[in-house]
């Protein structure tokens, strides 16, 4: 546990220092959470001094297209300096953000070796709802996933993989490289999840937060839903 720690401990640094040297800001608060095969990097009070003014007109996709492009440019770099720090390779990165909120996850994978059995389920979540609920989600958005999984990090972070949501169309899209403005296009249709249904009667917790992102060559998808703690 302490190792984990440290290593949580060298992560955060790291990334705070890589933000601030390209992005030109840090963010207030930085949570790292290393289960792997994952590493999730929860960026809070994170919005740039240029960005202010286009989020208070909601011009959402200007600053999210911008970002976009930003950590496509950095991606390799950033992931290369995370495999230094946590001496296990990397096989992606995903990232997406919340402006209205001045948060952002980044999500770095490693190769799979585990059972989905190591990942219990909190014994207060509703789990057979919330998968059919997943699943209704998916099908409004694109098409009901040839597969999902489902990974409790810790008692309040659910990252849920899909693999095969693309219709033809947007496979089509894909293959002509029309990649940010599908996933902007995309990002919306996700969020609403939890503006249509009351996702916080099924996870006994307020949602405090969602994200996702796609590997659209790959076909597949990574949502993160964290929630607040309990009041102690």
């Amino acid at each position: 546990m302490m190792e984990k720690q440290d290593t949580r401990t060298i992560v955060s640094q790291y990334a705070e220092h890589f933000l601030e040297e390209h992005f030109g800001e840090k963010p207030d608060k930085l949570t790292v959470i290393l289960h792997p095969p994952f590493l999730l990097i929860h960026l809070t009070g994170f919005l740039l001094p240029a960005e202010k003014m286009l989020v208070q007109r909601q011009d959402w996709n200007r600053v999210l297209e911008t970002r976009d492009l930003m950590i496509c440019s950095l991606k390799a770099d950033l992931l290369t300096g995370l495999q230094e720090r946590i001496g296990q390779p990397l096989t992606d990165l995903y990232v997406d953000w919340n402006l209205e909120k001045k948060s952002g996850l980044m999500i770095a994978t490693m190769e799979k070796d585990e059972d989905l059995d190591e990942w219990p389920w909190p014994e207060a979540v509703d789990q057979e709802t919330l998968k059919e609920i997943i699943l209704l989600n998916s099908i409004r958005t694109q098409k009901k996933p040839d597969q999902t999984n489902f990974y409790w990090l810790n008692d309040q972070v659910l990252l849920i993989e899909r693999i095969g949501i693309l219709v033809e169309v947007e496979k089509n899209l894909v293959q002509n490289g029309i990649i940010e403005e599908l996933r902007l296009a995309k990002r919306p249709l996700e969020h609403r999840i939890t503006k249509l249904f009351n996702l916080e009667s099924l996870l006994n917790g307020r949602v405090q937060d969602l994200f996702v992102d796609w590997n659209f060559h790959m076909d597949f998808s990574y949502m993160v839903l964290m929630l607040e703690k309990p009041q102690s």
